[in-house]
């Protein structure tokens, strides 16, 4: 077997492996790729493509454009709409202007572009009858966001970077390949691919780290600094999952009423947990009323610990997003408010001018 054969069967075989080790797919699946034009996703395809009689699988693509670098955009459409006829694909178009949605939703254009993609790709999937959505994320890009993470000073879930699979719906089969084999894969294929100029715009922290502090980390400290920090993110990921299971026994024990915009749990049960699992219940619990953990730091978690706990003053403490914390001798509540917490602390305060005016009229 020559070099370039065994290259690409290796290629191939690291592919699928993930799949296999993460159970990624089953038989007859049907997958929408999600596809940029740029190397990482056109990879993917050729990859998936080349294991489709293993797992007797159909794949689509799907392409969404941000509307962020105009003539560069609609150059990448084009592209991935040639790549899908030539592989006789189904192909899905859509656009959206992410920083029009940014400006809306007072995201960054990175959260606003994750949130537009994830979007269209379940439109897609949902309404095509795809069972699961590929996406191109590599080694290199796992490294860089723990790298991100700890600089921004994340915990273990934000250090444990991509997961592989999420939701049993979501897979990244590229996930254990660099970006060096993946560009090495596609040059001995001949398969051309789009650059993203954006890719090189300082502005955004992912690429400051990709070219200036992994480079800098590679060269001075570890020459394998990306797969250490894959192997980091794969120990944290693993003991995640195993904290996650911990924790959904401690809530639901500790968990006394539960409403879809309100939990009550045991004071006394909660104040017996370690910090570690304390401190994960109660951020479960955030999310379940919250549905999501957005604007919630480890500081909103120690002012709810030192407020249930220690003896703080007060009956209620508010957190982002409308959440209200409520305790008593037994009880400590945890409720999303139907009204912003500013207007329901002025009607309290009304009632309570209304009823000593009451008052003071009868004396």
């Amino acid at each position: 077997m020559n070099d370039k054969k065994y290259i690409q069967k290796d290629f191939i075989k690291t592919i699928a492996k993930t799949i296999s080790d993460f159970d990624m797919l089953e038989n007859k699946d049907t997958i929408l790729v999600a596809v940029s034009g740029g190397p990482d996703s056109v990879a993917l395809v050729l990859s998936l493509l080349a294991l489709k009689e293993k797992y007797t699988i159909k794949a689509g693509i799907a392409h969404l454009n941000h509307m962020l670098r105009g003539e560069e955009s609609l150059r990448d459409k084009t592209f991935v709409k040639e790549l899908a006829y030539e592989l006789d694909l189904p192909f899905y178009e859509g656009e959206k202007n992410v920083k029009t949605y940014a400006e809306k939703h007072r995201l960054s254009i990175e959260e606003a572009g994750r949130e537009a993609r994830y979007q269209f790709f379940e439109f897609i999937a949902e309404n095509h009858g795809y069972t699961k959505i590929a996406f191109g994320h590599n080694k290199d890009d796992n490294a860089e966001l723990v790298l991100m993470n700890l600089l921004r000073g994340a915990g273990p879930k934000g250090l444990s970077g991509i997961p592989p699979i999420r939701n049993g719906r979501y897979i990244r089969p590229l996930i254990r390949v660099s970006k060096n084999q993946i560009l090495a894969f596609l040059k001995l294929k001949n398969q051309t691919y789009m650059f993203d100029s954006s890719n090189k715009d300082m502005a955004y922290l992912r690429n400051k780290i990709r070219h200036e502090l992994l480079p800098h980390l590679q060269s001075e400290y570890n020459p394998e600094i990306a797969d250490a920090l894959d192997r980091l993110s794969n120990i944290l990921r693993q003991e995640e999952e195993f904290w996650e299971s911990e924790t959904k026994i401690k809530f639901n024990s500790c968990l006394i009423k539960a409403e879809a915009s309100c939990l009550a749990f045991s004071k006394t049960l909660m104040s017996n947990l370690h910090p570690a699992l304390l401190n994960r219940v109660l951020r479960k619990a955030i999310k379940t009323v919250k549905k999501n953990l957005k604007r919630i730091s480890l500081a909103h978690i120690n002012d709810i610990v030192e407020f249930c706990f220690n003896d703080s003053s007060g009956i209620s403490l508010d957190l982002p997003g409308q959440i209200r914390v409520y305790k008593n001798h037994d009880l400590i509540i945890i409720k999303k408010e139907n009204k912003p917490l500013r207007e329901i602390g002025e009607n309290k305060k009304q009632l309570r001018l209304a009823a000593l005016k009451k008052q003071g009229k009868k004396s």
